[in-house]
C-alpha cells in the first residue's frame, strides 16, 4: 500500500470513528459512512469487504491510537501515577461518544468476539503503565491496579449512563482514594474514603 493510500485509509478510519460516534453503531449505515468520509465509494469498497469489517477496523484504529497515546506518555519521565490516572480519565471524557460506539460493539453478539481482544489489549497496556507509574512513585502495585479497576468502572458507568452528577461524585471519591495512595496511606476498602 502506497503512502497516499495509507494516509487515505487513516483519514477514512478517523472519519468512520466520528461517524459511528455521532450516529451509533446500529444507526450508522454504509451511506452515512461513505457520505461523511468524503472519499469515493469505490475506494471504500476496495479497502473494506463490508460494514462488518469497517466496524472492526475502525475499533482497531481507535484503540491503536489510545495505545499510541500511552506510548507517548511512557516517554514522559516526570509523569506520576496520579498524572497517569488523570490522563486516562481526561482521555475517556474527551472520547465519550467514541467509547459509547465501542461499548455498543462489545455488547453486540456479532462484534464482541472480534473486538474484545482489542479492548483487553488496551486495558492490559494501561494496567501495565499503572503498575510502572505506581512502582516509580512507591505505591503498592496491588492498590494501583485497584485504583484502575475503580476508574474503569466509573468511566464505563459514565459511558453508558451519561450521568454527570454521579460521575463527578464518583470521581471525587476516586481522587480521595488516589491521594491516600500518593500519601502512602493504606486505602480503606470502601468507597467512603
Amino acid at each position: 500500500m502506497t503512502v497516499d493510500r495509507k494516509l487515505r485509509r487513516k483519514v477514512l478510519l478517523n472519519s468512520f470513528v466520528n461517524t459511528f460516534a455521532t450516529h451509533g453503531l446500529d444507526k450508522t449505515s454504509m451511506r452515512y459512512l461513505i457520505v461523511e468520509s468524503g472519499i469515493s465509494s469505490s475506494f471504500i469498497y476496495e479497502m473494506f469487504e463490508g460494514r462488518d469489517q469497517m466496524v472492526i477496523e475502525t475499533i482497531r484504529f481507535y484503540y491503536q491510537s489510545l495505545i499510541d497515546a500511552n506510548d507517548a506518555l511512557r516517554k514522559d519521565e516526570n509523569l506520576t501515577f496520579i498524572d497517569f490516572l488523570n490522563n486516562v480519565e481526561s482521555l475517556a471524557v474527551q472520547n465519550l461518544m467514541r467509547d459509547r460506539f465501542v461499548t455498543q460493539a462489545i455488547l453486540h453478539p456479532g462484534y464482541r468476539p472480534k473486538v474484545f481482544d482489542l479492548v483487553q489489549k488496551l486495558m492490559d497496556d494501561q494496567n501495565q503503565m499503572c503498575v510502572e507509574m505506581a512502582e516509580k512513585d512507591g505505591i503498592e502495585p496491588e492498590y494501583a491496579l485497584l485504583a484502575m479497576k475503580y476508574l474503569y468502572s466509573t468511566l464505563n458507568a459514565y459511558t453508558i449512563m451519561s450521568d454527570e452528577k454521579m460521575f463527578h461524585s464518583q470521581m471525587e471519591s476516586l481522587r480521595k482514594f488516589w491521594r491516600s495512595l500518593q500519601e502512602g496511606k493504606t486505602p480503606k476498602p470502601t468507597w467512603e474514603l
